[in-house]
């Protein structure tokens, strides 16, 4: 019986130039348009997040005669309460990254178990080469409006502060932050240094320091006490030059309260 061998020729040189050329194309196209999907779904989930945090401050306020929980309260035996979770007097004294935060003794944290818990923003470069953690592990990449905390050693009373603030008298809910997406460039407590400048989480937001991380493709999520998330870009001239992969700065001039009461 005769063989037939197959006619089917391969392909040229030229014929596999002209699909790589192609498959090059299609990628170029591809790539930057899943990129973009997924820095528009971390966004997302960060914003969800900030508005779960709203809602559990509401709780709170209701509960505490229309007030703000503190940033921070020092406690008789030493320790730390902060607005997320309690710090023992002997964490304080550990190293950078050994701390220990207890986040079940934090103000909020009841009423987060009953909206539903928050998530660490996927922005958020943990575990790159320049992430300096303060506790054990990520524990919150999200800043509080020091203007909505009762006054404590780090806020003390003063003619711009001088008393805690009420949600009855703030005349702008839509106009008044809660919580922003925060980090801190630190190059003064080691192993960061002014060489080695590194990124960590921060906590609070106020009218001074650089402290808003905008890492949503240049752009930073508010929370407002209405329960809106607006994102914003940095105010020219703000940004925090000693690390340069990370864009941190502020919604603000230096030195204006504007967002902030």
């Amino acid at each position: 019986m005769e063989t037939r061998l197959s006619s089917a020729k391969g392909l040229t040189l030229i014929e596999l130039l002209a699909c790589s050329a192609i498959l090059v194309a299609l990628a170029a196209m591809v790539i930057p348009a899943s990129l973009k999907l997924k820095k528009s779904g971390e966004s997302a989930k960060c914003a969800n997040s900030l508005r779960q945090l709203g809602v559990a401050t509401q709780l709170y306020v209701q509960d505490h005669n229309g007030f703000f929980f503190p940033y921070y309260e020092e406690m008789p035996d030493g320790s730390k309460r902060w607005y997320f979770g309690s710090e023992t007097a002997s964490s304080m004294g550990q190293g950078e990254g050994d701390r220990k935060v207890n986040i079940t003794d934090g103000p909020l944290y009841p009423y987060l178990n009953i909206v539903g818990s928050v998530e660490i923003c996927p922005a958020f470069p943990y575990g790159s080469n320049y992430w300096k953690p303060k506790f054990k592990g990520a524990s919150f990449g999200y800043g509080y409006n020091q203007y909505l905390s009762p006054p404590t050693q780090d806020t003390p009373r003063s003619p711009r502060r001088p008393k805690p603030i009420s949600i009855a008298s703030i005349e702008k809910p839509s106009q008044v932050i809660v919580f922003g997406d925060c980090a801190q460039v630190n190059d003064f407590q080691a192993p960061a240094s002014p060489s080695n400048p590194l990124l960590e989480e921060f906590y609070s937001i106020d009218d001074t320091y650089k402290t808003i991380h905008f890492r949503h493709s240049g752009r930073a999520n508010m929370l407002f006490v209405d329960g809106h998330v607006e994102a914003f870009e940095p105010e020219p001239n703000t940004l925090d030059s000693r690390l340069p992969s990370e864009t941190i700065g502020r919604i603000t001039p230096r030195g204006s309260t504007k967002y902030l009461k």
